[in-house]
């Protein structure tokens, strides 16, 4: 399957991106009193850093035919490999030190790419993870909805449909969204499936995106080193996230 990308168009010019980048590793970290552990970084990859890795998961086919996922387990290939000494060399307070200083950060990956409109149903990680969640957006915009977990959710399928003390987050090109403790295992997130976003008043149009999310398993779930593709997004066959 061919897939026509106009690069600049999604990232800009690199004349655009000069003054940006010269403050790259100086992006600040954005907390949630209600949400210990969810923190933010925007725009915390460059635009030759984004660029870089959604060539690097367009040409290496994840995304062929009907597939819409990919998951890897194992030593992670270089193209994501480097993204854990960047997060400990620039953001040594996006986890606690219990975490970054675990080796690996991360040995499980899930790529995910949505058309324009799509979304994930919320839900909680599995216990087979261990603490620490990376998400990186790429591409296009959208809404991560954050809500309290039932308490007697047993299922990765947990769906919290009570709307009165949900929380959005608007994950733009280039962000980095980490959950940690609570927003780890006591808060559900997942991604409306809507054409169009509101935030703030502003109305965000989606286009296609891609998802990056790093995770790490628990000791005595070890998986040899594999990939799988799949053309499904569901959060309990699939083990999606967002």
């Amino acid at each position: 399957m061919s897939h026509n990308i106009d690069w600049e168009d999604l990232f800009g010019s690199d004349d655009e991106d000069e003054a940006v980048e010269q403050d790259e590793n100086t992006k600040q970290i954005i907390t949630f009193d209600a949400i210990p552990g969810l923190k933010l970084i925007k725009q915390a990859l460059s635009h030759q850093e984004q660029m870089s890795l959604t060539h690097a998961l367009i040409d290496r086919n994840y995304f062929t035919g009907n597939a819409n996922q990919a998951m890897l387990f194992g030593e992670l290939p270089n193209f994501i490999k480097w993204i854990e000494p960047w997060i400990v060399e620039n953001y040594p307070d996006l986890f606690g030190q219990d975490i970054l200083n675990r080796q690996p950060l991360f040995d499980q990956a899930i790529l995910n790419m949505y058309k324009k409109g799509e979304g994930i149903t919320s839900h909680v990680d599995l216990l087979r993870f261990e603490d620490g969640i990376l998400i990186i957006s790429l591409m296009s915009s959208c809404i991560m909805t954050m809500r309290p977990a039932r308490k007697d959710a047993t299922s990765y399928h947990a769906e919290n449909t009570d709307d009165n003390n949900k929380y959005d987050i608007l994950l733009c090109p280039g962000d980095v969204l980490a959950l940690s403790q609570e927003a780890r295992y006591d808060w559900e997130h997942g991604i409306p499936s809507q054409l169009v976003d509101e935030m703030d008043g502003q109305k965000i149009e989606r286009g296609t995106r891609i998802s990056v999310t790093l995770r790490r398993l628990k000791h005595g779930e070890e998986i040899q080193s594999t990939t799988a593709t799949t053309s499904k997004r569901s959060v309990h066959d699939a083990q999606a996230d967002s």
